[in-house]
């Protein structure tokens, strides 16, 4: 049920009348007291935990009758009547949502449950004083129709209540006589009479009106505050709407869809012929230099064993008749291995599952020098929290060839972290695991040849973007278009460099703890 103050700005946007009748005004049916609390707050209460006060609806309805006078007059009039006047700072908001032009104002209190809570006066009308009803249309019941209903009543009730002559009647006992039993009949009798139910003829039970019923005054009000209850049940049963043909015409196409995939199969098992999976071993062809696998060598006649060895062994003691060694086993260190090509290692290492994968980082810098953070000075700017430019760093004379490790300090920890500048040497796990950042320098032909076709916006979705650059100069355009995060540094002041790098170690930690956790960080 609306507010009072929701009432009367209803009231005033439909430009309807209410009623003024002594203490209270009349809203149509619904009244309320004069001195009633608004739920809009006086300017100055309310804060700092300062009490909370409402205007009243006289003191509003009065604004609306004198809205056209200046503040100052119609501060003096209202005095003058002993109403409370609306301050000027609530005037205008006040005044727009009463008339419509806003929604809702911020000095209205939703919260004043005292104030929500307070129910309207019903103002019960006679028919004859309802403008709505005419009256010629209220109906009215004549005498004559009574007379004949109640007479109809009397004859029905005489046909099954029939008179008991007295001798039909036997005494009960010796204080209740024959007379005095029809005395009391005839009481029962009377007061019966007047409990009568006119059914109609012949029927044990009444039989439902089918007429419409008349309205007056009151079913009138009734009807009109009458709502269909709605709850989570009814508003998604429908009456009108048939849903079955629908689902069944989807299921169907569901069934018959999988009914076709599974032919298709059928069909291809049957066409394809069943091939042998088995392995069979490979039929050696004649060899001249594998001659001791055919024809079994008698080694006893010159009594040479063929596993033996004189490594380690002395010139002086191999003279004297020493027995040599036996061979030692193949993890002896002291044996020379194989040289295995580097490409060789490389595939071995892919393929040996076994192997644990690396748990270090990935950041990816630019390879042009022309960038802020290049191979010269990026172990100087994120290990050391320091912006050095790339001439000072290679003045220094330090080698930076290859892939450059850096570690990070993290409290008692040193976390490691490999930087660099040659995307193309990175396999595509090191892309689906270990990369978590990149540094773009601008121009797209710097993801040239980079998985995920090199689309900046798709590789920015997997891995964590950074963009370093003066504060002074403008952003490039490539970088506001992507999702890339900035890493402002100021020219001329070093000591500000520490808490901007540091605003990147952060949301790096971020990004790796939801998205890459096994790595180390």
């Amino acid at each position: 049920m609306a507010d009072a103050l929701s009432l009367l700005r209803q009231f005033t946007i439909e430009n309807k009348e209410y009623t003024i009748e002594s203490d209270r005004f009349v809203f149509n049916d619904l009244a309320y007291p004069k001195d009633v609390k608004t739920n809009y707050l006086v300017y100055g209460t309310g804060k700092d935990n300062a009490g909370k006060d409402y205007y009243t609806l006289e003191s509003i309805i009065f604004l609306l009758k004198n809205v056209d006078l200046q503040h100052a007059n119609y501060v003096k009039k209202a005095a003058e009547k002993g109403i409370p006047a609306i301050s000027r700072p609530d005037r205008k908001d006040l005044l727009a949502y009463l008339n419509g032009v806003t929604n809702t104002a911020d000095r209205i209190d939703k919260n004043a449950l005292d104030i929500s809570m307070q129910r309207p006066l019903q103002v019960n009308k006679r028919p004859a004083e309802d403008p709505r009803m005419d009256a010629a249309k209220i109906p009215r019941a004549e005498d004559d129709d009574i007379e004949k209903i109640k007479n109809r009543r009397e004859k029905k009730f005489d046909e099954k209540n029939k008179e008991i002559a007295v001798d039909q009647i036997r005494p009960l006992s010796g204080d209740l006589s024959k007379e005095a039993i029809l005395k009391i009949r005839a009481k029962y009798r009377a007061v019966a009479r007047d409990k009568i139910v006119d059914f109609k003829e012949n029927e044990d039970t009444p039989e439902p009106s089918t007429e419409p019923l008349s309205i007056t005054a009151d079913t009138f009000e009734i009807i009109k505050r009458e709502r269909t209850w709605r709850n989570r049940t009814t508003v998604l049963q429908s009456s009108n709407k048939n849903f079955a043909k629908d689902i069944l015409s989807i299921l169907n196409s569901i069934k018959a869809r999988e009914e076709s995939e599974q032919k298709q199969e059928a069909l291809a098992a049957h066409s394809s012929p069943v091939r042998d999976t088995t392995t069979r071993a490979p039929v050696e062809g004649y060899s001249r230099y594998n001659q001791e696998k055919f024809v079994p060598r008698d080694e006893s006649e010159f009594k040479i064993d063929t596993h033996a060895s004189y490594h380690g062994l002395t010139l002086k003691t191999v003279t004297e008749g020493a027995t040599p060694n036996k061979f030692l086993s193949a993890t002896n260190s002291s044996i020379p291995k194989p040289i295995v090509p580097a490409n060789d290692k490389l595939h071995a290492a892919s393929g040996d599952s076994s192997k644990r994968p690396s748990r270090t980082p990935i950041i990816v810098i630019p390879p042009a020098l022309t960038s802020l953070i290049t191979r010269y000075n990026c172990k100087e700017l994120l290990e050391d929290l320091k912006y050095i430019s790339t001439e000072e760093g290679k003045a220094s004379g330090t080698k930076r060839d290859g892939d450059i490790l850096i570690q990070r300090k993290k409290g008692n920890l040193t976390v490691p972290y490999r930087i660099t500048d040659d995307p193309l040497r990175l396999t595509k796990q090191d892309w689906d695991e270990r990369v978590v950042a990149v540094f773009a320098q601008g121009p797209a032909w710097q993801f040239k040849g980079w998985p995920w076709g090199g689309n900046p916006v798709e590789i920015f979705q997997r891995i964590k973007a950074y963009h370093i650059k003066w504060s002074q100069l403008k952003t490039d355009t490539n970088i506001s278009k992507w999702s890339v995060h900035l890493i402002e540094l100021d020219q001329n002041k070093r000591h500000l460099d520490c808490a901007r790098i540091r605003t990147f170690w952060d949301s790096l930690d971020q990004f790796i703890a939801k998205n890459k956790s096994t790595l180390r960080y």
